[in-house]
């Protein structure tokens, strides 16, 4: 396994953002094998209706977002859930690590939010040496490296 993909850099690859073109090139050409894990397909699942919601509904918040799913279901999503799945059925699902220390380590020495210190914690535990984002949180970390897009 040779790069993660992390949320950030996943969204804009179905999503257009400013980020889009960027991220469909590389990942268009990149020569290895391409793994993330579930937490970050629950995380760009999350983002991407979100974002989705916003610009179709005006909708800012996590509540009002459950209100319309409860009221209308994911329908205005399906496109995004679609392609989302389609992506993740080409690469490699390593599980989470579940290494609560080593977690809670990285989080501290980096100043990273969790879900962050869990996605390097994985990368650690699975030898992943690289990572693709457009998180600038990861530029601190050398393992895994952060690839420039």
């Amino acid at each position: 396994m040779d790069l993660f993909l992390d949320t950030s850099f996943i969204v804009p690859l179905i999503i257009e953002t400013d980020m889009t073109r960027k991220a469909r090139d590389f990942y268009s050409s990149f020569p290895g094998t391409c793994t993330a894990s579930m937490s970050v397909y629950e995380e760009a699942f999350f983002v991407g209706l979100r974002l989705i919601a916003e610009d179709e509904f005006g909708i800012t918040g996590t509540g009002k977002l459950k209100e319309h799913i409860r009221e209308k279901g994911y329908g205005f999503a399906d496109e995004f859930i679609s392609h989302l799945n389609d992506l993740f059925s080409d690469l490699v699902i390593v599980p989470d690590s579940t290494n609560l220390k080593l977690i809670g380590e990285i989080a501290h020495s980096f100043a990273l939010l969790p879900n962050d210190a869990l996605i390097v914690a994985t990368c650690r535990e699975h030898t992943i040496p690289k990572i693709a984002t457009f998180d600038r949180n990861f530029a601190r970390i050398k393992d895994p490296a952060r690839v420039r897009i």
